[in-house]
């Protein structure tokens, strides 16, 4: 049994009392990690006589994930019984929990209802009627995983991975329990047992409420890059799609300053009410809940996630270095000093950089963007982009494409027309820059302008790279050139999708073989670069225009 612990005292030695009344009679052990509780946490639970091996580990707070984390390691039995310090168990929890695991079981979730002892008020009520009305239906969701009260074999907890800590640190909080269960349900046996019972002491007070209504916004946002295909229900369960967050809370939280007022006279009533004759009251609590909604979609619009888009911007580089000594490539090469007001430029726009899954779930099911969404991807694979991702990317937390030609070692395709030679990504690279949140897609075996190839050629072109990359997800087309004939073969040999240059924004109604790219070029600084990046179509337009008027001058 493992179980995080911060600043509860009281709490988490009744929850570890209660423990101690637990009718099993298989062997157990107790963890409890104390993570960066100042209010005698372990000492207090080092003088409870228990009836099982306990251990007390003390740690810096790093958040309840880590915690949990920490204490499955320490864990030496078969089973991990996850609880939150506020579980009250009941006596036959844990023959519950180890039923269903005798059966096959590789993971058990229990119920949760209020504790009595929790005392009353609108709060504590306000979570009760959640509860209530949040009953887990089969098949389980991700979103039905609690690590409150939640069982999982050691061996698969291992093999998943743990919790993933930053759900639960810094500004974030809440949704590591449901990137657990995405992992969880994927590929394990999971129950439900009604019977199995943990009475949850509820002991939060207004203001931290308040509080983790902002921080879940942080979390939903990391979730939602992670699993962007369970985006759509994640907002939903928030209740995006009800009128009254749609013509409410959406257009308050546009207005400066009404949140922060809102949120201010709901604590102070809350904090009031607890102390007098409004204590349970239901208009006290519908308030403070729409307080409390209003602060959450609103951190959401701050973002950057709001309102959500039905479009996406992706951009197109290749060399980020100066590169106007080339006579060939002068056009392509972005300097770094360039690249980097560039990527300042976007965040400072409203832009929010997006992954590749994000991409893929959009296309697929129309999964949610945030406002202003934009992907990067580089062409050609040059072996320069493990610097670009280490020095710019990384340190900004944005993942990208490199569309990678896997045959030779240098761009030959330019070196041909003379160009200087520009190293090419070897396959050990290729890992190292996928680790550094890079994937690797294709851009063919040679660089080869495919429409000017025979079907042998073409197949060979594109096929041989998709072996090459084991299976990648994305292909670009050699030189933006698309036909007919190579985006069948690039359908039929596996690609999920496939980049051209059409320069304008992607839309669910783009051509899933054709994808538009905006390409940015070395001369695209300053108002160029934004207003090719706010209006691609007609900055193309513009420049065709300008291009035709110089023509007829001349």
């Amino acid at each position: 049994m493992v179980i995080p612990t911060f600043q509860r005292r009281a709490v988490v030695c009744e929850a570890v009392r209660a423990l101690a009344r637990a009718d099993y009679r298989g062997t157990v052990e107790l963890i409890v990690v104390i993570d960066g509780s100042t209010d005698g946490s372990a000492d207090a639970l080092k003088s409870i006589a228990l009836p099982f091996p306990a251990k007390f580990i003390e740690q810096p707070n790093l958040g309840a994930a880590a915690a949990r984390n920490c204490g499955a390691a320490e864990a030496r039995h078969d089973v991990i019984l996850f609880l939150d310090d506020d579980m009250m168990c009941d006596p036959a929890l844990l023959r519950e929990h180890g039923r269903l695991h005798a059966k096959g079981a590789d993971a058990v979730i229990g119920e949760t209802p209020i504790d009595p002892a929790s005392g009353g008020g609108f709060l504590v009520e306000s979570v009760g009627r959640w509860i209530t009305s949040t009953k887990v239906q089969m098949p389980l969701s991700p979103f039905d995983i609690f690590t409150g009260q939640l069982s999982v074999r050691r061996s698969v907890f291992e093999q998943l991975g743990g919790f993933d800590a930053r759900f639960t640190s810094g500004a974030a909080f809440g949704s590591e329990d449901a990137d657990f269960g995405a992992r969880l349900l994927a590929n394990h046996d999971v129950r439900h047992n009604a019977r199995a019972i943990s009475l949850q002491r509820y002991v939060v007070q207004p203001r931290e409420y308040l509080a983790r209504a902002k921080r879940a916004a942080a979390a939903h946002i990391r979730f939602a890059r992670k699993h962007p295909e369970l985006a759509r229900e994640l907002f939903e369960r928030k209740g995006y799609a009800r009128p009254l967050t749609r013509w409410v809370f959406l257009p308050l939280s546009r207005v400066p300053h009404v949140p922060e007022l809102v949120a201010a006279l709901a604590l102070r009533l809350a904090e009031a009410g607890l102390r007098g004759p409004l204590k349970s009251n239901r208009m006290m609590a519908r308030f403070f809940s729409g307080a409390c909604s209003l602060a959450y979609w609103t951190a959401l619009r701050r973002s950057g996630w709001l309102p959500l888009s039905n479009r996406l911007l992706v951009l197109c580089y290749h060399a980020i270095r100066d590169q106007s000594d080339d006579p060939v490539l002068a056009a392509y090469g972005v300097p770094p000093d360039e690249f980097t007001r560039q990527l300042d430029s976007l965040t400072q726009r409203g832009f929010t950089f997006i992954n590749p899954a994000q991409l893929l779930a959009f296309l697929n099911s129309g999964a949610p963007l945030p406002r202003r969404p934009v992907l990067l991807t580089f062409d050609d694979g040059y072996a320069q982009l493990i610097d670009v991702a280490k020095q710019f990317l990384r340190p900004r937390e944005i993942e990208a494409i490199s569309f990678v030609v896997t045959k030779p070692a240098s761009n030959e395709w330019d070196q041909a027309y003379g160009a200087g030679l520009i190293k090419l990504l070897t396959p050990e690279q290729r890992q190292e820059l996928a680790a550094l949140g890079v994937e690797i897609g294709s851009h063919s075996r040679s660089h080869s302008e495919l429409g000017l190839l025979d079907e042998v050629e073409r197949r060979a072109e594109i096929d041989g790279s998709f072996d090459d990359l084991m299976r990648p997800r994305f292909f670009a087309y050699p030189f933006g050139a698309v036909d007919a004939l190579s985006s069948a073969c690039v359908h039929d040999v596996g690609f999920v999708g496939a980049f051209g240059l059409r320069q304008r924004w992607l839309t669910r109604s783009s051509d899933r073989f054709d994808l538009p790219r905006v390409i940015i070029l070395a001369e695209d600084r300053g108002w160029r670069f934004r207003a090719k990046t706010a209006a691609p179509r007609l900055f193309g337009l513009y420049t065709r225009v300008r291009r035709k008027l110089g023509a007829i001058v001349r």
